[in-house]
């Protein structure tokens, strides 16, 4: 058994689908079909099976992707602990976040990581939430930003580095555009606009009207970015709660009054996987990210 075909193997067992699995390992699908064969032609036995519609693994591809999962990451750390022992940083790094903080806290973070360690190279990405997590657990991506507390997990660790001030945005002609800060009393009977279910900014929305009637306040629509969002309140469509970050890069003509309600602010989580030793270029962005970002609270 060869690391590349178990690492494959993993990657064909995490998605059920040689398509995506290829565009995970940067391969052709022919490729990981190859490999794939050429995998269970060494064991002697099928791993996947492929006699119905929805690809499966086999009692014997689930018995080996423990084994596959505890020899790449013990193939991982062999080639981080030998890391450790060269003068010079260097290697590659995969960063993630959610588009806001892309395009606000990550680029400054970047640059300064760059300025320290030029050796490495290093790839920014956009996901939402849930794509960083399963990124993060996948080893598509090194490092994860995004709002909110990060869940419980074994197999990642998190942390928060900032705080980022809640919001609401409203047209500029509302009748609370004057006000010094407002909190659910004061946006009950107004029309607001959210993301869908599961992201993490309309789950800022259901947390901070959490008390309030499940009518009240009512979302008159659900939509993908919070750029879109921006572009409908300052339209007059109608409300939205967003990280202060979210005007940074386009505050254009609507009104931000701070949130009074029992979360005033969210914060921004860094996370990783988990490992007993880690590449001397992960361990160097962390703590820069730690001492780049650490404690802020945008105001």
């Amino acid at each position: 058994m060869q690391l590349r075909h178990l690492n494959t193997f993993a990657a064909v067992a995490d998605t059920l689908n040689f398509t995506r699995a290829a565009e995970r390992v940067h391969l052709s699908q022919s490729s990981v079909t190859e490999q794939i064969q050429t995998l269970e032609a060494d064991l002697g036995i099928r791993l996947f099976d492929r006699s119905r519609r929805r690809l499966s693994l086999t009692p014997a591809g689930q018995r080996l992707l423990g084994y596959a999962t505890e020899l790449l990451k013990l193939a991982d750390e062999a080639h981080s602990a030998v890391a450790e022992a060269s003068d010079t940083i260097s290697g590659s790094l995969v960063i993630g976040g959610l588009e806001t903080l892309c395009a606000t806290r990550l680029p400054e973070l970047i640059a300064e990581f760059h300025r320290r360690y030029s050796a490495v190279e290093l790839t920014l990405k956009t996901a939402d939430s849930g794509g960083l997590r399963s990124g993060i657990r996948s080893g598509d991506l090194d490092v994860g930003f995004f709002f909110g507390e990060a869940p419980a997990a074994t197999d990642v660790q998190s942390v928060s580095v900032a705080e980022e001030q809640l919001l609401i945005i409203l047209p500029p002609d509302h009748r609370l555009a004057g006000r010094k800060e407002v909190g659910p009393e004061d946006l009950a009977d107004d029309a607001f606009l959210v993301t869908q279910p599961g992201c993490v900014y309309r789950k800022m929305f259901d947390e901070a009207f959490a008390g309030t009637p499940p009518e009240r306040p009512k979302p008159v629509g659900e939509f993908a970015s919070i750029g879109s969002i921006r572009g409908l309140v300052e339209a007059g469509l109608g409300c939205a709660l967003v990280p202060r970050s979210a005007l940074a890069v386009h505050p254009g003509h609507l009104v931000a009054i701070p949130w009074s309600g029992r979360s005033r602010t969210t914060p921004v989580t860094m996370m990783w996987r988990r490992r007993r030793v880690h590449a001397p270029a992960i361990a160097a962005f962390l703590a820069t990210a730690r001492e780049c970002l650490g404690g802020q609270t945008r105001r």
